[in-house]
């Protein structure tokens, strides 16, 4: 029983930050608004502050980066570095152009943003500099080709954590600590292959497009036929 304990905090924990912010979402200006950055949170989250003076906290859309504080666990120095980089590309007070996709908040409340800063995509940067992966969920599909294509280039070149074998994704890493994934299935950006999550190794690290619910997968996306012997999970 006393092996277990440490699970069941996770698992209130996290329950309890559902809860929690469920009751941030809020009104935005727009599908893309400007706002200055209030401070950065890890690698990929942030709070801003509109021009109406209301902070929202931003999950940027489409990457991933290490975890520093998920249900008390940290994935450690990539973690660390990929929050201390986003901190340099976006200093506190820092003006920044925020754009929506198809869905504007995820199921916290946090915004689902796309981070301009001085003309550039932070979303892609972190990608090119190897400190995030691809992590695209349908609907949301604006950049994400181009954002692939940032991936794949740090893929091949083994940039940041992409040279390091024992870094796990983040989203396996939060489904390894959750015990259960929030999406569906795994698509190919570049194929349009749609198949259940348990196969997502058919499918290269950067070309995947997830899928949390099956109405979301619409064409160019079609299901594809499982591999034979494939299990689900």
């Amino acid at each position: 029983m006393a092996g277990l304990l440490p699970e069941f905090r996770r698992f209130i924990d996290y329950v309890s930050l559902v809860s929690r912010r469920r009751g941030l979402r809020r009104e935005l200006p727009g599908d893309r608004f400007l706002a200055e950055v209030v401070r950065t949170v890890d690698g990929d989250t942030l709070r801003v502050r509109d021009e109406h003076g209301v902070t929202h906290p931003v999950r940027m859309l489409s990457i991933d980066t290490p975890e520093t504080h998920f249900l008390g666990a940290s994935q450690g120095y990539w973690a660390e570095v990929a929050a201390e980089r986003l901190s340099e590309l976006l200093p506190d007070g820092a003006e920044v152009e925020i754009q929506t996709d198809e869905q504007p908040f995820d199921a916290y409340g946090r915004v689902l943003g796309y981070v301009l800063s001085r003309g550039r995509l932070i979303n892609r940067q972190m990608l090119e500099e190897g400190l995030a992966t691809t992590y695209i969920v349908a609907p949301n599909l604006r950049y994400a080709r181009e954002l692939s294509e940032a991936a794949r280039r740090s893929f091949a070149e083994r940039r940041g954590m992409f040279g390091d074998s024992s870094v796990l994704l983040p989203y396996e890493f939060r489904w390894r600590m959750r015990g259960h994934s929030s999406a569906k299935l795994v698509g190919s950006l570049s194929r349009g292959e749609v198949y259940d999550l348990a196969e997502r190794e058919r499918v290269p690290v950067w070309d995947r497009v997830f899928f949390f619910d099956a109405k979301d997968v619409k064409a160019p996306f079609f299901r594809a036929r499982p591999e034979r012997g494939a299990q689900g999970g």
